[in-house]
């Protein structure tokens, strides 16, 4: 190129410079090819506990949990969702001040440990914590959890904002361990959901939720759940369901021992206590264990004699049922001595 086009060139694009300077014309500076433009900060994603039990699975656990926990055997089971509720995971530590009964201080203990409270409620769910020390558990992203389950769940927002968050979970730890709130700090919060199904029962016509956590499969919110007192058919109930597996013939056999052992050592006493198992119906117990036992390993199965076991189970735990002891029998009245004209 010849010197005239060069000093041309450059006078050119001083011109276009100077014009760009005077109507205040910025030009953006053209990205070398291959150079990706900067990108904007992308918002930190949420984290949660894996999915791990299936809602088959919660469905059995359910079932355990209201038979032998909550001893509840009727009810229905209305509906169930699958949701992820927040957690906030936090570390705390509390000086546990021992004193006497003139309130001077006798001694002090430091303790801590890291747990997590509903982010919804404010209950403590320190399982979850333990889960995680105890299992080999990663957290995942929470939009690729939800893309995985094919949107079926829905996710909750925590109620419990991290401004009031350092004093709620203060006051939380101090009146769990009945400690001074002064004493307890709190660090390390961070937020966290976990998956969690819901199932909605009615028992007795009255309508109640069950929490089963979906990571690990405990239940929740079991306290709600009202507990019924166990009738001597509720017991073989349970007998029953024992006897079906061999595995459990052995659990079966030693609650039956610990019930001869108890009811001996109260005979002993002189007073026998309400009703509970003497030593003659536990040997008839133990020959209609034998029996059904005997019953059920025949090949096949001689289920005439399974059911007269059964039958004999009833008609013995229906008699102990309503066993009572008898009333003491009062003394006969001194004989008639007449008046005191008779005893001349």
């Amino acid at each position: 190129m010849p010197d005239g086009e060069e000093k041309d060139k450059g006078f050119d694009e001083l011109v276009r410079d100077l014009e760009d300077d005077i109507f205040n014309i910025k030009q953006t500076p053209e990205e070398p090819p291959g150079v990706a433009p900067p990108s904007k900060e992308e918002p930190e994603r949420r984290q949660t506990l894996p999915t791990l039990v299936d809602k088959e699975t919660a469905n059995k656990i359910l079932e355990d949990f209201m038979k032998k926990e909550k001893n509840q055997r009727k009810y229905e089971v209305m509906g169930v969702e699958l949701m992820f509720k927040p957690y906030w995971f936090f570390t705390y530590t509390c000086e546990l001040i021992m004193r006497d009964n003139n309130k001077n201080i006798t001694d002090s203990e430091e303790i801590g440990s890291r747990v997590a409270v509903d982010a919804i409620n404010g209950s403590l769910a320190d399982y979850l914590q333990d889960l995680l020390d105890h299992e080999p558990i990663e957290t995942v992203d929470l939009a690729d959890e939800m893309t995985q389950l094919g949107g079926s769940a829905k996710i909750l927002e925590p109620k419990i904002g991290e401004d009031k968050l350092e004093k709620f979970v203060q006051q939380k730890i101090s009146g769990a361990l009945k400690a001074d709130k002064e004493n307890v700090s709190v660090a390390g919060f961070e937020l966290m959901w976990s998956p969690v199904y819901r199932f909605w029962l009615t028992i007795k016509k009255k309508t109640h939720n069950v929490q089963i956590d979906g990571c690990g499969g405990y239940p929740i919110n079991y306290d709600e759940i009202p507990l019924k007192e166990k009738t001597w058919a509720d017991r073989i109930a349970g007998d029953i369901e024992l006897l079906k597996n061999p595995k459990k013939w052995r659990e079966f056999l030693k609650n039956k021992s610990k019930a001869i052992r108890s009811s001996v050592s109260s005979g002993k006493g002189g007073q026998s206590k309400k009703p509970g198992m003497g030593t003659v119906e536990a040997v008839l117990a133990l020959i209609i264990l034998v029996l059904f036992l005997y019953g059920l390993s025949q090949k096949p199965a001689n289920f005439q004699m399974v059911l007269i076991a059964i039958i004999l189970a009833v008609v013995l735990f229906w008699y102990m049922n309503h066993q009572r002891p008898k009333p003491l029998l009062p003394l006969p009245p001194p004989p008639f001595m007449g008046g005191p004209e008779g005893g001349q």
